[in-house]
């Protein structure tokens, strides 16, 4: 059969508009490079990869016209206004081509998604249900045999449960060829070496909560190596982990380290208390330049809410750590989580202001504002028809007041890390946790430094909404 497979750009008539981060250039999706890999031998395969442009929407019809399967890998709900502009316009004009839509957003969603238009959902990773779903589509099978989907049938959706996991050993290395690497200016190149997460942080979108598999020492660093031969194509000078937790097994890291003959450039994630002096030397020598840490709040009731167990007093002494094995820490922090208020988010900030100003230079952070895009209710989603409106979806708040506040405070924050020196950053600091949320607003609009591009969201945001 023909297949086409598109990983779909969260634009719209060509305009970024969330006030978030900008997600265009970040990197290539591993979702369909892994699903090419998977079915190229039994199917013929297109790739259309739009993560660096705005959609071709005539483009991709055309190519579904021609596909007997047209499928979509959605990481998250940023991806979906434009990808149900495009499966409309398939419906609209009749195409005998079947609409499957895969990735994490798709995952917590397939109810909706399929009473929404799309065909059949994934119910999970896609390399053991992916080509079932073909056989069964080539063969006339009743889909309620194939395991692992949800499947719509006009106003109802049928689901045959969660798909099965794929071996990772199994899994084929992607194949970069196929990106338009000398046109897409890409951020990074990815590559994974583990799926899913230990944990079960109440906040976090992960698939799957609480359970972690991961490559054999032996095909991690063969996939990193494999990656790192592409890294020319990219701006960062290391690979990308896309791993939700590349730490959590100290004893494969500690292979990796022994198995490795000369170290491969790379980007990181961890949790903070996972790092010590065995780990941070153990990723030294793997190559690990900077790792990611989410610590997300300062405020117990807060990391008590969202089940994450983690003791913010060893921060510091973990982060000393990182930067005595030259790794540079790079720090996430969350506002507006479930049951924030004002001084549960001061107190946050002020904790971030308080470790900029003892690691300085040597630190990276960045602030977000809550995300509801994976965790939105039936009403919600058909509500959350444009960009605008899935924006604002990110902080889940009733008292627009509050809302308004955490918006200015995360651009706030993040223009003055990334712009100022750091004692006028202190000083600019000092000044948000004392001003009153309509005096943030204000000054969140009226801001007129350097900016990022990936802030501009917030500036459009702020024009269009602060005085309603």
């Amino acid at each position: 059969m023909r297949i086409l497979l598109i990983s779909p750009s969260p634009l719209n008539d060509g305009e970024w508009t969330i006030p978030y981060l900008d997600l265009r250039k970040n990197m290539p999706a591993l979702g369909v490079l892994f699903l090419k890999e998977t079915i190229k031998q039994d199917h013929e395969v297109k790739l259309l990869l739009y993560d660096h442009e705005t959609n071709n929407v005539q483009e991709i019809v055309k190519e579904a016209a021609k596909s007997d399967v047209t499928g979509f890998s959605l990481i998250n709900f940023f991806q979906y206004p434009a990808t149900r502009e495009i499966i409309e316009r398939i419906k609209q004009e009749e195409i005998d081509t079947t609409v499957v839509l895969g990735g994490l957003f798709p995952i917590y969603h397939a109810q909706y998604l399929c009473r929404d238009g799309t065909d059949v959902v994934v119910n999970g990773e896609g390399e053991i249900t992916f080509p079932h779903l073909l056989e069964a589509l080539e063969t006339g099978k009743p889909l309620n045999h194939v395991h692992g989907i949800t499947y719509g049938n006009g106003s109802t959706a049928t689901t045959t449960g969660d798909a099965p996991f794929a071996d990772i050993e199994e899994i084929p290395l992607p194949c970069y060829d196929d990106l338009p690497l000398t046109d897409a200016d890409y951020k990074y190149i990815p590559c994974e070496t583990s799926r899913g997460c230990p944990n079960n942080c109440s906040f976090c979108g992960i698939y799957p909560h609480g359970n972690w598999r991961a490559y054999s020492p032996e095909k991690a660093l063969a996939s990193m190596k494999h990656a790192y031969n592409y890294i020319k194509y990219v701006k960062a000078p290391h690979v990308f982990l896309t791993d939700s937790n590349f730490t959590a097994n100290l004893t494969r890291i500690k292979q990796m380290a022994a198995l490795n003959d000369d170290e491969i450039p790379a980007y990181s994630p961890a949790r903070v208390d996972h790092i010590n002096e065995s780990a941070a030397g153990y990723l030294r020598d793997i190559g690990i330049k900077e790792v990611f840490v989410g610590i997300e709040s300062a405020s117990e009731n807060t990391l008590k809410n969202i089940r994450k167990n983690l003791d913010v007093n060893s921060t510091e002494k973990r982060l000393h750590i990182l930067i005595n094995y030259d790794i540079t820490p790079r720090l996430s922090f969350i506002i507006g989580l479930p049951g924030e208020t004002r001084e549960s988010v001061i107190y946050t900030l002020q904790y971030m202001k308080h470790i900029i100003k003892m690691f300085g230079e040597n630190l990276n952070v960045v602030l977000f504002p809550y995300r509801q895009d994976l965790a939105a209710t039936s009403a919600d989603f058909h509500r959350y028809t444009t960009m605008e409106t899935v924006a604002d979806a990110l902080v889940p708040h009733q008292n627009q007041t509050f809302r308004k506040w955490v918006f200015s405070l995360v651009y706030l924050m993040n223009t003055y890390h990334n712009t100022l020196p750091l004692e006028e950053q202190i000083a600019a600091f000092d000044n948000l946790t004392k001003s009153s949320p309509r005096e943030t607003l204000e000054l969140a609009k009226t801001y007129d430094g350097e900016h990022r591009s990936w802030l501009t969201g917030y500036q459009k945001y702020f024009k269009d909404q602060i005085d309603s």
